[in-house]
């Protein structure tokens, strides 16, 4: 958190609020009442961005980029969404662009880990080095 404030304070930007939510960018938005709440609060005129280290961290569930991409756009003269990591301006096309080709990245790379994790269990049931089961049960080797 003290990252984003500095780059906030460097960048020449307040910091009035700050909220952290802790939920994982793969949890679906609606699951995520603490960035819901901001996004509503941020309609209403109290700030003129919300700032996040990467997008990366935002979502990686496409769904829910198309809602955030709708909801910045809709509200760009109202609050922005600023990110230390990305250049993000949501005001034009080939800022909406860039920012869409920055979160396909963001939500295939869990999808990517996910499947070929998957190909490695399924190696591993085959050669009897994994037989599932509880979390946190490591494999044997």
């Amino acid at each position: 958190m003290n990252h984003l404030k500095e780059w906030a304070k460097r960048n020449e930007y307040d910091v009035v609020k700050v909220i952290m939510d802790t939920e994982s960018g793969i949890k679906p938005l609606i699951e995520r009442k603490r960035f819901l709440r901001l996004l509503d609060e941020s309609k209403t005129g109290c700030m003129d961005a919300i700032g996040i280290v990467n997008l990366d961290r935002l979502t990686r569930n496409w769904e829910d980029v198309v809602f955030i991409e709708k909801h910045f756009c809709e509200n760009w003269h109202i609050c922005k969404l600023l990110s230390i990591g990305d250049t993000i301006d949501l005001s034009n096309a080939s800022g909406r662009f860039m920012f869409r080709m920055r979160m396909v990245v963001c939500c295939y790379m869990p999808e990517d880990m996910r499947e070929k994790q998957r190909i490695g269990i399924d190696r591993a049931k085959k050669e009897g080095k994994y037989k599932g089961g509880k979390k946190g049960r490591s494999w044997k080797t």
